[in-house]
């Protein structure tokens, strides 16, 4: 089953905007048992969050963001099955809400992301969790063996044959039937297809185009050098109500709003960076983003008329040690994105310097970054790796493996 990213983005009607905060800080005190959203009652979904962007001079939106299996058809059918007063409560603060056509309502106002990449592909949230139940009575009764018999007395094969006979007549079935591949033959090989039936004629038009070429390298570059960083870090309200909501669990979750900077220029070029980071990250199909092996879900996506860029995390670890991973092993492609919003720090040739600059980066993302003020994850206590590590557990419970290979499955536990 695929994976949906997207948000669902409205104006809010301005008498409304305090009406709706409350309601959200009613259903982030409580995630499963608020009158509005039960969301563990959404089996489909993995993470959703809830912001709001208080333009300056302009509507407010709210941002509904949706990670979930299957199509966006099932799930709201889902949501409103379990949620649908509490929705329609929602929704009604916003301009132009029909509540007889609550589904055709969300449906026009979804945003599908220019880029995004998805940690554990083909993972869905009933699996991820089966995985971890199954993982969690193995390690159990491991422990109860080993209260009595010593491991060294047992061989990895005869141990493997033991969890096997375990899992046969003790554990539920639901938990260790053998699931179905994650991605098919095609879903793994398509998107390299994609990227070489695109990159190559690109690269050629490039070449047949070399003097149009030097010419936006140029103008680019002039643009650069009269771009302005943002010099003012983030007021320490601002920062520390951020902090107060973070690290609660295993993961974390990051909400940023930036501006485009003005002009078509710059606006085109977010476009193309975003589409090519889309291409490379749909080939990112083992759990990581140019190294990062610590992102669940995340998106890029234009709002708001074409002026503001709206990027969407949901991240194991700690902000600064996420930001971390970015600068070290994804500096150019996050460079190449931000670059072309206001107030990130110098760049060159789009790709150099910017968040090579990480005193100035970090205060950038700090002040850009809004809070979070729903925000829920189906599995809390689960990374990535945590995740990549019961599904192979899973995967190979019934498989025929090698002494060594057996051994390699053992060291998951």
């Amino acid at each position: 089953m695929k994976q949906t990213i997207l948000t669902i983005i409205t104006e809010i009607e301005p008498k409304k905007n305090e009406q709706l905060k409350g309601m959200l800080a009613e259903i982030r005190s409580d995630l499963h048992g608020n009158p509005y959203i039960p969301f563990s009652s959404v089996t489909l979904l993995h993470f959703a969050s809830f912001v709001i962007a208080d333009n300056i001079g302009t509507t407010s939106l709210l941002i509904f963001e949706n990670n979930f299996d299957g199509d966006i058809s099932d799930y709201l059918d889902q949501l409103l099955g379990v949620a649908g007063t509490g929705i329609h409560q929602l929704y009604q603060c916003c301009k132009a809400y029909q509540p007889q056509q609550l589904k055709a309502f969300l449906t026009s106002n979804v945003v599908r992301p220019n880029a995004y990449h998805i940690g554990n592909v083909g993972r869905v949230a009933r699996d991820i969790d089966c995985n971890c139940q199954l993982r969690e009575k193995l390690q159990g009764y491991l422990d109860q063996l080993f209260s009595r018999t010593k491991p060294t007395t047992l061989s990895s094969v005869q141990l493997r044959k033991n969890i096997q006979e375990f899992t046969k007549n003790d554990v539920d079935h639901n938990l260790s039937y053998q699931l179905p591949p994650h991605q098919t033959l095609s879903e793994k090989v398509m998107p390299w297809v994609r990227l070489v039936i695109v990159g190559i004629p690109a690269l050629a038009l490039a070449v047949v185009l070399s003097p149009v070429v030097v010419v936006l390298i140029v103008i680019l570059r002039q643009k650069e050098k009269t771009d302005q960083a943002q010099t003012n870090p983030a007021p320490l309200s601002h920062v520390e109500a951020l902090m107060s909501t973070e690290n609660q669990i295993t993961q974390n979750h990051l909400a940023s709003i930036t501006t485009i900077k003005p002009g078509k220029f710059r606006l085109y070029t977010l476009k193309i960076v975003l589409f090519a980071a889309n291409m490379l990250a749909r080939t990112s199909n083992k759990g990581k983003l140019s190294g990062i092996p610590s992102i669940h879900f995340a998106h890029w996506s234009i709002i708001n008329n074409n002026k503001q860029l709206l990027f969407l995390s949901n991240f194991d670890g700690s902000w600064a040690s996420y930001l971390d991973d970015f600068i070290d092993k994804a500096s150019p492609g996050l460079t190449g994105i931000w670059t072309n919003t206001v107030g990130f720090p110098s760049t060159r040739y789009l790709v150099l310097d910017g968040a090579r600059d990480e005193l100035r980066f970090k205060a950038f993302a700090r002040s850009m970054q809004v809070p979070s003020l729903v925000w829920y994850s189906a599995y809390p206590d689960l990374t990535v790796q945590n995740i990549d590590k019961d599904s192979a557990i899973r995967e190979d419970v019934w498989t025929d493996l090698s002494e060594t290979d057996t051994k390699k499955w053992l060291k998951l536990f």
